[in-house]
């Protein structure tokens, strides 16, 4: 079995580059076995993209592509075009197709461990969801860059070459890169991951709700969904909870001009609420977080558009047309927030950040110590789309020692940490 694993064929290594994303699937909710398996398999991940050839190398990232990213398709179940789910599929593993053959371009160990290294840097039409890095999220290895490039020199010193050529050391003697590998490896390791922290967070009800995408946005459909995040919100009170929070557009709707703000202001004399809407302004729409405390409220629009989902990465008279193509006439472009903003409630210290933009690293700088990121997942579940943002998002939380509480929508929620255990669940 590992000997076909680890063989030049771009089917095997394909399956052993992904192991990380679709095991990891399987054991979210058993962070032990979770961690003890994902510090195995992301350094074979690594070793994967090491030991393809050239010449299969467009074949692999193929695959790569499709198995990573195959969900991003599933958005036009919910439009007149479905017919072309396959299409989009196709398409976007030929992009990372193209990816992996310059990433594999030299077969020097050198150029694939500095290409490697900065690969999560390529970001197609925008799209940044491509992160080698971050399949070490759920490890016991450090996930800043320098760590990531000694994983990597130390994978390359470790893995067996033609004609016993060393990457680094020029000598006949085997002991001294195995040596230099394993002081490497030591060195990566985060021997202060297992430090859980102490705030539980048992104050905060990060809620899940379950409102399937064909139905969110039906008028017929509104009082129920309406209904059932005031029960939420209730139910949060009578637990005694201090905040309340509700995924990317809870309320689907223009909240800013509803007649529901009367109610949302009243309970929030007894509960911070933190939820998503869309909001008016300038004759503008925007994906917003609102924040409802002490019978007033803020809101903060979302910054980082998704590509294709909420903005076309072309110019603008291509951009146009394929919305007019796709959307019809009447379609309309989301708008987006200038700059990111902090809240104090309370003493209460958070940014909010919107499903897309909660993975990207612009977001992270300058920040404060928490991040409250909201999602609507209905889009691509079922798909491996919710663990492949969770795993980024706990990149995120580890590399810039935050922590992030994210509400969804029809996949769990759940508290992330900036240390490798400590997660809390909410939502299984």
């Amino acid at each position: 079995m590992w000997g076909w694993l680890v063989s030049r064929t771009h089917w095997g290594l394909a399956l052993l580059f992904l192991a990380p994303l679709y095991v990891g699937c399987l054991l979210v909710k058993h962070p032990l076995a979770l961690s003890t398996l994902q510090s195995l398999l992301a350094p074979l991940s690594v070793l994967a993209c090491l030991q393809v050839e050239r010449e299969r190398s467009f074949g692999f990232g193929f695959l790569v592509g499709l198995g990573l990213f195959y969900w991003c398709a599933l958005s036009f179940r919910y439009s007149d075009y479905a017919f072309l789910i396959p299409l989009m599929m196709i398409l976007t593993a030929l992009c990372y197709g193209g990816v992996f053959y310059l990433l594999c371009w030299h077969s020097s160990p050198i150029y694939r461990v500095l290409a490697l290294w900065l690969a999560s840097y390529i970001h197609p039409f925008g799209f940044d969801w491509f992160v080698p890095d971050a399949f070490f999220a759920y490890s016991v290895f450090k996930v800043d860059k320098l760590s990531f490039l000694c994983v990597l020199m130390a994978i390359a010193l470790l893995k067996p070459h033609e004609n016993q050529r060393l990457l680094f050391l020029k000598t006949s003697a085997h002991l001294y890169p195995k040596l230099l590998a394993c002081i490497l490896l030591a060195l990566s390791v985060d021997w202060h991951a297992s430090n859980a922290p102490h705030n539980t967070f048992s104050q905060f009800k990060v809620a899940t709700t379950h409102t399937a995408q064909d139905l969110k946005w039906q008028h017929d459909h509104l009082q129920e969904i309406v209904a059932h995040n005031l029960t939420l919100i209730h139910n949060a009170i009578a637990q005694h909870k201090q905040v309340v929070i509700l995924p990317e557009t809870a309320f689907p709707f223009v909240l800013n001009a509803s007649n529901l703000l009367p109610t949302l202001l009243e309970l929030s004399a007894h509960i911070t609420i933190i939820t998503g809407a869309l909001t008016q302004a300038d004759h503008t729409l925007y994906n917003s977080t609102y924040v409802f405390a002490n019978k007033s409220y803020q809101y903060a629009h979302k910054v980082i558009l998704a590509p294709f989902g909420e903005k076309m990465p072309l110019p603008k008279f291509l951009a146009d047309y394929l919305e007019k193509v796709f959307f019809g006439a009447n379609s309309f472009s989301l708008g987006s927030g200038a700059s990111f903003r902090d809240f104090d409630i309370q003493g209460f210290k958070f940014r909010p950040l919107v499903c897309y933009e909660g993975t990207s690293a612009l977001a992270y700088p300058h920040s404060p110590d928490t991040f409250v990121v909201i999602s609507n997942n209905a889009w691509f579940v079922p798909s491996i789309e919710p663990f492949l943002q969770r795993m980024l998002l706990k990149y995120y939380a580890r590399r810039f020692h935050k922590t992030i509480m994210h509400s969804t929508n029809l996949s769990p929620s759940y508290i992330l940490t900036p240390t490798l255990l400590g997660d809390q669940n909410k939502g299984f």
